[in-house]
């Protein structure tokens, strides 16, 4: 056993290493891909190795978590990059949790908090059992002086981790007392990052240390994780049906009343807008923020109440559901409500990342919200945590697969037929993904004159950046970003007649035939 977990500390030192090798002072790209495979693969080269079948369901989690993996290797967006490093870290943590039970389809909301902490818990304490002794009691006894060679490479690999930095220390007082040494010391080790390097060497350690403690809870869990109990209650109730319904019913009160008010004014048209005094713009500006957060925190209400409320008898379980099918129904009108306001001000003021992370929000939180509704009718609430995690999976996904940047600019590019102007100080301010819809707008001779015009010194600004740009590492490479870079290099020529130019300010601006474009992008839009 002792031989197994050296190797278990010696993989995970390579991967804390591959960490630092792959994403000290880099941007990241497929880098993250390489490093989630070669983790995922000691995980299942470790079972392997002990004799230990994964479940099924773990195979399924590391299918999305390569996918999201990817995702983040693909596109350059923001949110979109990190809530798919966010999702796939995840992943590995909920597959580290249950890689040998699959548990996580059957985990209620708060197994999912509880066991994941656990599995945190495990990752910074287990580490220490690399260092214990757990011998096979059946083994013949280790005479003076035998070793074996894997117990000897151990040795040589913890003295010269004990040995480093005692040799630091010394070395740096010694290059202090003699200046021919200390050139010396400087001249082989760039002894002016040193601080860096020894910030470097202290996390690939931890990061070490803690990876073990992963990789033993995976693989060599300290005790079998029974399956949980979907109808199992989570929480005593302590709070009556008559006053748990009380607070329902008024809740749900005060949605119809809002929700009347919704029916006359914003679904009812702009003319029943403007008698309010206030313009269809304005109205639909206001408050479809606030509307998503209600629904939100209604649904943790719902949450809430569904674990404290007592429901003894059948006619408190009866209305209880009503009341609670009744304030998600409300939560659902409330949220068609946002998504209405949301589409208004898209139409008056056109599209922009935020609105988009928003739209496809609200649509999934619908979701959520039916199949909340749906457990409670069947009485399957134990699966709600289940379907929060598909919810959030649902969400991240959506946000890589749909390209969110080339999304808002075909869609900005679109209301320009229908007489809106084109904003192309807002599209300069988004990523690499929205070059491709740039690039073929452009040479769609059909478009109108000025349209082109835009695009044109656009895309002259980007091939200028890219001509100008240092050459990056190959761990920063992005699928997209290739896409897009090869793209602005073949059609260059389609748009020569613009150029950038240095102005006085030292900023590139491109000039057109109706107008001078900067190159500057700004940051002042939601």
């Amino acid at each position: 056993m002792h031989n197994r977990k050296l190797w278990y500390g010696l993989a995970a030192l390579a991967a804390a290493w591959l960490f630092d090798f792959l994403f000290w002072q880099k941007m990241g790209g497929i880098s993250f891909v390489v490093w989630t495979v070669v983790l995922i693969g000691l995980g299942y080269l470790f079972a392997w190795r002990e004799g230990k079948k994964p479940s099924a369901w773990s195979y399924v989690l590391t299918g999305l978590i390569l996918g999201f993996a990817l995702i983040s290797a693909w596109r350059s967006e923001g949110l979109t990059r990190f809530t798919s490093i966010a999702m796939a870290m995840a992943g590995l943590l909920l597959l580290v949790t249950t890689f040998l039970n699959g548990h996580w389809v059957a985990y209620r909301l708060l197994d999912y908090i509880t066991e994941l902490g656990k599995t945190v818990w495990m990752g910074l304490s287990r580490g220490f059992g690399l260092f214990a002794r757990s011998e096979d009691p059946n083994a013949p006894p280790v005479l003076p002086g035998q070793r074996s060679g894997v117990k000897k490479l151990g040795s040589v690999a913890l003295g010269l981790i004990i040995a480093l930095p005692i040799l630091i220390v010394l070395g740096l007082l010694l290059a202090s007392a003699d200046p021919i040494f200390g050139d010396l010391i400087k001249r082989f080790f760039s002894i002016d990052r040193l601080p860096e390097y020894i910030f470097r060497f202290i996390y690939i350690m931890v990061g070490a240390y803690v990876l073990v403690g992963l990789y033993l809870h995976a693989v060599l869990p300290t005790q079998e994780a029974e399956k949980p109990d979907l109808q199992k209650i989570t929480a005593r109730p302590f709070l009556g049906a008559i006053e748990g319904n009380i607070v329902l019913g008024a809740v749900n009160l005060l949605f119809i009343v809002f929700v009347v008010v919704q029916v006359r004014y914003l679904f009812g048209g702009s003319a029943n807008i403007n008698q309010t005094g206030y313009t269809f713009s304005e109205y639909a500006r206001k408050g479809f923020g606030e509307l998503v957060g209600v629904a939100v925190l209604s649904l943790l209400l719902y949450l809430i109440f569904n674990s404290i409320t007592r429901r003894e008898s059948r006619a408190a379980r009866v209305g209880f559901s009503a009341l609670s099918v009744l304030l998600i129904a409300n939560v659902l009108v409330i949220l068609a409500s946002s998504l209405m306001r949301l589409l208004m001000y898209e139409d008056a003021y056109g599209f922009s990342e935020l609105r988009t992370y928003t739209h496809i929000f609200i649509f999934w939180l619908a979701g959520l919200l039916v199949a909340a509704i749906v457990l409670e009718l069947l009485h399957r609430r134990g699966y709600f945590g289940l379907a929060l995690l598909l919810t959030m999976v649902g969400y991240c996904a959506t946000l890589g697969l749909i390209n969110v940047d080339g999304f808002v600019t075909n869609q900005n590019i679109q209301r320009v037929s229908h007489g809106y102007d084109l904003d192309v100080d807002y599209l300069s301010t988004l990523s690499t993904d929205a070059v491709p819809v740039m690039v073929n707008t452009y040479l769609d001779i059909k478009q109108p004159k000025l349209l082109r015009e835009a695009l044109g010194a656009e895309l002259a600004c980007r091939t200028n950046t890219l001509d100008t740009a240092a050459a990056r590492p190959w761990q920063d490479f992005r699928f997209g970003q290739a896409q897009a870079e090869t793209l602005l290099r073949q059609n260059r020529a389609a748009w020569s007649q613009y150029t950038a130019v240095k102005d006085a300010s030292g900023i590139f601006q491109v000039t057109g035939e109706t107008k001078i474009y900067s190159c500057d992008p700004y940051q002042g839009m939601d």
